[in-house]
């Protein structure tokens, strides 16, 4: 029998709902799934928050309590203030803390890029994420494929194979003309090629 069109082709605004609607990740699936991926995701009960005792409060009117406390937990049982967004949420269009929220918008902001390129947490888990490889695949060729198929459910094509290891080579050639230590060159490749990763549409959006 004849090949049935591709969806896409036929319905290409999707009008008819003959595909899955792209949509991006909220804020609180973003941040798990990199913990997910990093192997620091810590799937129990949310628990207490470290507030400071009771008898060190000093705030005030105009000194209000104001804290963002790191955690590995799910992003749902991050602390939520009605004074002022978490940090994070913010950015990626988290739910209004001061009003219900019965649906969020989503924008897509400069601030949203320089937060997956340059953030403390983003390098931590990319950190993470390059040691699992490593752990589970010594050679490089096995690493870019698990590093694909955990990261975007998918195989590595052949054209980002080549693209990746040409990468990979750069980074520490570049690394060795800012004289970083030798031992540091491979981890530090693999952590700057994990974000690269991280940037990707595909990883943010869902198809």
């Amino acid at each position: 029998p004849p090949r049935a069109p591709c969806s896409a082709l036929v319905d290409p605004a999707n009008d008819l709902l003959t595909h899955f609607r792209r949509r991006r990740l909220d804020a609180e699936s973003l941040r798990d799934t990199l913990l997910v991926l990093s192997g620091q995701l810590e799937t129990g009960p949310g628990g207490p928050h470290p507030f400071p005792q009771q008898k060190d409060w000093n705030f005030t009117q105009h000194k209000p309590f104001k804290e963002v406390y790191d955690s590995n937990r799910r992003s749902v049982y991050l602390m939520t203030q009605r004074i002022q967004r978490h940090p994070y949420l913010a950015i990626f269009d988290g739910a209004d803390t001061s009003a219900s929220t019965s649906s969020r918008g989503t924008s897509t902001t400069t601030l949203q890029a320089l937060y997956l390129l340059n953030d403390t947490f983003v390098h931590d888990q990319a950190k993470n994420f390059a040691a699992r490889l490593k752990q589970a695949a010594p050679m490089a060729s096995a690493r870019l494929d698990l590093a694909h198929q955990l990261a975007l459910g998918r195989p590595i094509t052949s054209t980002e194979r080549a693209a990746a290891e040409n990468y990979l080579v750069q980074a520490k050639e570049r690394l060795a003309t800012a004289n970083v230590p030798a031992d540091q060159h491979d981890p530090l490749a693999w952590q700057s090629y994990v974000r690269a990763i991280f940037r990707l549409n595909e990883f943010v959006y869902v198809e």
